[in-house]
């Protein structure tokens, strides 16, 4: 854990590094470099945690079987390795939670309870990759500020980046989301009757996933909103 977070800071301040050598860095204000600074780590670990995710629960099959106490070793790296990155990002919205809001800031602290729980008790290792695919939808949200701040807002691409967004959150994030969620509340009561599993762990990952949801949802209603004014036609003056 301890070296994922490491890498995570220092991609970080290597992105600060190196991106002042951009024109259009340079032009933004504190706070867009903030953010710009954040999608290099963000767009990294995204890169590189998804396929793993997939990898491991293609190749894990016994994960299947205990999927509440069960681990292998390739999930236990992943576990370990999104815990840093959830240590990274909790630590920099802390420090710019004027810039990100205090909902960031919670779902920071959540993912990092979540993934921190599953590599130190090694419960969870099946959930682990499941709900890590959510960071999908990441890579969508990384272009769409992108565009705006690059002054493409009303260019196709960000048209067609907005709609793909909306597209998998829906997929991604509330479909699958909420079916594994269904799975993972099975999983847990039946550990819980079996005591496979300490009562503090069973409430913290049930305020987990119910947060968690709560928000991808809200999330999505304001995403579905922004999508329909895009492409509502404008209406005519009277």
């Amino acid at each position: 854990m301890a070296a994922s977070a490491l890498l995570w800071i220092t991609i970080y301040f290597a992105s600060r590094a190196l991106l002042p050598f951009s024109a259009t860095y340079r032009k933004w204000d504190k706070t867009r470099r903030y953010k710009a600074r954040g999608l290099v780590p963000s767009t990294v670990f995204l890169a590189g945690i998804v396929p793993a995710s997939i990898w491991v629960l293609a190749s894990d099959a016994q994960l299947q079987d205990v999927p509440v106490v069960g681990t292998t070793a390739r999930s236990l790296l992943l576990s370990a390795v999104a815990t840093g990155y959830f240590i990274y990002d909790s630590v920099v919205v802390l420090y710019h939670v004027k810039d990100d809001g205090a909902a960031f800031l919670v779902h920071g602290v959540l993912c990092l309870g979540t993934f921190g729980l599953a590599t130190m008790y090694r419960v969870y290792q099946l959930y682990a990759p499941t709900f890590l695919l959510f960071e999908m939808t990441t890579l969508f949200v990384n272009a769409r500020w992108l565009l705006l701040e690059l002054g493409l807002k009303d260019s196709r691409l960000y048209l067609y980046n907005g709609l793909a967004m909306l597209f998998a959150w829906f997929v991604v994030r509330i479909v699958w989301g909420y079916w594994s969620s269904f799975s993972f509340w099975i999983d847990t009561v039946h550990a819980y009757r079996a005591a496979m599993l300490p009562v503090p762990i069973v409430l913290w990952y049930a305020l987990a996933n119910v947060c968690l949801n709560a928000m991808n949802t809200v999330w999505f209603i304001k995403i579905l909103r922004a999508a329909l004014k895009a492409v509502r036609p404008p209406r005519k003056a009277d």
